[in-house]
Parts: structure tokens; sequence; C-alpha cells
């Protein structure tokens, strides 16, 4: 008789266990869905949802974009309660409209799971960065935003990519930066970036409000962007290929043009006065990521008060892959983004101005050193044109001013090795052509804090003394009978010593 009642206790307790486990009533209520995010092909089709219920659920699906407000079919619509995983059909015809986006939302009781479904259309309807950035800051417009990403925003304490989603972005009218990006809308970063597998170089659409920080514009912020779809870098290539500009030019201001394999000459048009004119000119390493000089003509045609736009950005004439990315300054305590041609020296119209921002115009200056004994020797600069037809500039780093073979590098926002000079040169010519006056006089300055923020005599050297240091020939197209006696004279007093 006891033989029997343990085996009825033992089955019953086997058909509890049984019981409770295959019953989803007996787990805690949970329901969640992958993926995030889903892509459709332009020309129509389908995906599957892993869908993971304890309860009973229903599908909602909310549209934006495009012309259906039905374009979007999932199957089952809703669902009982289940221990094991539901597989449910999103499909979509072909999409003959602009791009569009739907989020379907699974209701358990009172928990919900979210995925982002979109399709591209047949005709592009995206917010270009320009568009986005004069848009007004907002908590309800959302935008639609297609840009190349160019830097993924690192941990400080672990120098692993952040888990937050800050990126910068860039397509052909600007450049924008996204503090914070979710694989789906959400109301607080959820750092669920790494699922979405964005490297540098990928083309991504996202949507985002217009947010502020500090006074500069940002995709995300508070209420993070989210993710739409992307296209994966290998099939958008960058191109990566160096055309040098003619170097035969009769311009005053520019020294004997010799690129090497690794270098690249440029110049930069401009308008000023309703003409195109010159704007400056450049001999760029790929390999140090930074201009070796920088050669610009300066009279009361490019100067003016105002105009400064600090509209840092990728110059054009470059590829971005061989470019500082420095839209976030350096990240480096205690250096600037030191403009090699000066923004005060070409702010006579905005577009003028814009080109000096260029990151292949920046070098890693001392910050001290950039805003005091530099920028006084730049004033001073605009201060002698006035005093001359023309005052013709050459200025650039010199990376190994002691003479040992090093010099200090760090890495830019990307990562990417850049050289920080030793020192600085600037030449500079002045002529009068009614008058055959032609003045020469060189600077040289080590790329540090020395307590000055005046030059003086010590800081002057003949351009023949520059030429010796640098290796580089200075005006060119300077006449032989005046280039010897000119580029050997110095006249502190001439230049205001």
């Amino acid at each position: 008789m006891n033989m029997i009642r343990k085996t009825v206790l033992a089955f019953a307790a086997l058909f509890a266990v049984v019981s409770c486990d295959t019953d989803p009533n007996n787990l805690p209520a949970e329901i969640a869905a992958e993926p995030a995010s889903i892509v459709i092909d332009i020309e129509g089709g389908e995906a599957e949802i892993t869908l993971d219920a304890t309860r009973d659920w229903e599908a909602e699906i909310s549209y934006s974009g495009g012309g259906a407000a039905d374009w979007l079919t999932v199957t089952p619509a809703s669902g009982a309660a289940s221990v094991d995983p539901v597989k449910v059909k999103v499909s979509a015809g072909a999409n003959d409209d602009a791009d569009r986006e739907a989020t379907i939302t699974f209701r358990a009781d009172f928990l919900t799971a979210e995925v982002h479904v979109s399709q591209s259309g047949t005709y592009v309807n995206y917010t270009t960065i320009a568009e986005f950035l004069e848009a007004p800051v907002s908590d309800e417009d959302w935008y639609t935003v297609r840009g190349t990403i160019f830097v993924i925003g690192k941990d400080k304490n672990t120098g692993e990519e952040s888990k937050y989603g800050n990126i910068w972005i860039k397509d052909e009218t600007g450049i924008l930066y996204v503090y914070g990006l979710t694989a789906a809308q959400q109301e607080r970063n959820d750092q669920s970036f790494p699922t979405l597998g964005l490297r540098l170089g990928d083309e991504v659409v996202l949507r985002t409000l217009r947010a502020e920080y500090d006074g500069e514009p940002q995709g995300g912020g508070t209420i993070p962007a989210y993710y739409i779809s992307h296209t994966p870098a290998e099939d958008n290539p960058e191109d990566d290929i160096l055309v040098s500009d003619d170097p035969s030019q009769s311009w005053m201001e520019l020294p004997e043009v010799e690129a090497a394999d690794d270098e690249v000459f440029v110049f930069h048009h401009t308008e000023a006065d309703g003409a195109q004119v010159r704007n400056y000119s450049m001999l760029y390493s790929t390999l140090e990521r930074l201009a070796l000089w920088v050669a610009y003509p300066l009279c009361d045609v490019y100067t003016a008060s105002g105009n400064r736009t600090d509209a840092w950005g990728f110059d054009p004439k470059i590829p971005d892959a061989w470019e500082p990315i420095i839209p976030d300054s350096w990240g480096v305590s205690g250096y600037a983004r030191g403009h090699q041609i000066p923004s005060a020296a070409r702010n006579a119209n905005k577009e003028m101005n814009r080109q000096t921002f260029y990151f292949t115009n920046m070098t890693a200056q001392n910050y001290d050193f950039n805003s005091g004994l530099w920028a006084e020797i730049e004033e001073l600069e605009r201060e002698v044109a006035s005093g001359y037809d023309t005052l013709y500039v050459v200025t650039g780093p010199v990376l190994d001013a002691d003479g040992d073979g090093q010099w200090k590098h760090f890495q830019d926002n990307a990562g990417n090795s850049v050289s920080v000079p030793e020192a600085y040169f600037r030449v500079l010519l002045g002529v009068k052509g009614d008058e055959g006056v032609y003045d020469a006089v060189g600077f040289f300055c080590l790329n540090k804090d020395d307590g000055r923020t005046v030059p003086d005599v010590s800081d002057l050297w003949t351009v023949a003394q520059i030429e010796e240091m640098t290796g580089i020939t200075f005006f060119k197209n300077l006449s032989p009978e005046l280039e010897a006696e000119v580029k050997s004279r110095l006249n502190p007093e001439v230049w205001g010593f």
C-alpha cells in the first residue's frame, strides 16, 4: 500500500513539474522581438521576426514617410502566450514612392517590444546635413538624415568604441555630430549601438531630432537618434587617389613645388569683389597628415570684419582618407587646431573663410602659443600688408627642429597618427610694384609657450636662412636679379621692430 502511494505521489509531482514548464502563465510576463531593425529591399520582399511572449500578444503598426499608410504586412498579427519562440513574417511590396519607415509594436498586457522597418524608395527623401543644421532646435520634429560615418566615438576609459553610438557623419553639404545612436527608437540611450555593427566608411540612414549642446548643433542628445539602415563601407569605396594641381603658376607666393609620392600640391579659388581669385595653395603630406607649407597673397580684397564661419570640414581636393579627422578638436589637452592660413586673413566673405577651416589647413599647435605669440605674428602680418600692393606669405611646420630625426605624434579623433610640429616658420615678401620695392623677412618659433606674447627681433630670420633650414625654395617666381639680395636681407625696422 505504501509502495502504491509513493508511486502516485511521484507521478503527481512529475506532472506538476511538466505542467509548470509548459504553461506560459506560470512564467514571468515577458515579451521580446529580434531583430530590432529590418530593412526591406526597394523591390519588395519579406523578413522574419523571432518573438518571445509569455502572454497573449498583438501587433500594431505605425507609419512614416512614403505615400502609402498600409504598405507593411505582419503575419500573424496576434497570438497566444507561449513558452516557445514564435516566427512572425513581415512583408512589403515594391516601393515606387519615397523612402518609408514603420514601427511594429508587439503588445502583451502592459509590456511592449518594437521592431523598426525601413524601405528605400525610388526617389530620395532625406534632409541634407546643411538643411538639418539650419533647422531650429526641436524635441518634436524628426528628420531623416543620410551620411557617411567618419568618426565613431571611443570610451575615454577603455579606448574601445562607445556603446552609446556617438558618431560623426558627412554628406556633400556638411558634417554632423550625432550624440547617441540606438538600434530602435528609444526615450533614453539603451547602449544598443554595438548591435548595429557599424564601421567607419559605412553610409548610414538615421532619424534624429535637431538638438544643440553648448551652442553647437547636433543630432541625438537627451533623446537619441535611431538607426534606419546602412550601406557597408565596402559598397561605398573611398576614393583615395591623390591628384596634384598644375604647379606651373606665376603666382609670386609659390615656393618651388616638388611633390613626393605621399604628397600632393593643390590650390583653392574663391570669389572676391565679384571675380574668381586664388585663395591659397599648399603642399600636403599624407604621411604626416598636415600641409608642409601653405602659400597665399594678402591684400585688402581678402580682408574685412566678421564672416568667420567655424566651418570645420574636409578639403574637397584631398581624399578624406588622408586628412586628419578633427571635427571635435584634437582631443589632446594643450593643443589647438592651428590654422596655417589664418581665418582672419580670409574674412571678406563666408565662402572664402570657410576654406580656411579645411582639416588640411590645421596643425597641432600648442594652445597658448597659438593664441599668443603666433597670433601676434599673424596680426603683424595683416598690419604690414596695408603698406604694400600685396604681401606674399608662406607658412608651415618644422617637424624636426632639433635635427635628432624624431618628433612627436598623437592620434586624431579617428585614431590616425598625426605629426606634432616642433616649430613653425613664416616668410613674407612685400611688393610695391610701382616703386619697385621688394622687402622680405622670415619668422621662426618653437611650438611651445615660452611666456612671450609679443614677437621681438630674436624671432626674425632672413628668408635665405629659413630656406636652408627647411630645404624649401621660396618665391620661385621672384626674378633671379632680385632673388639673392632680397632673400638675404634683414631690416627689422621695415617690419616695425
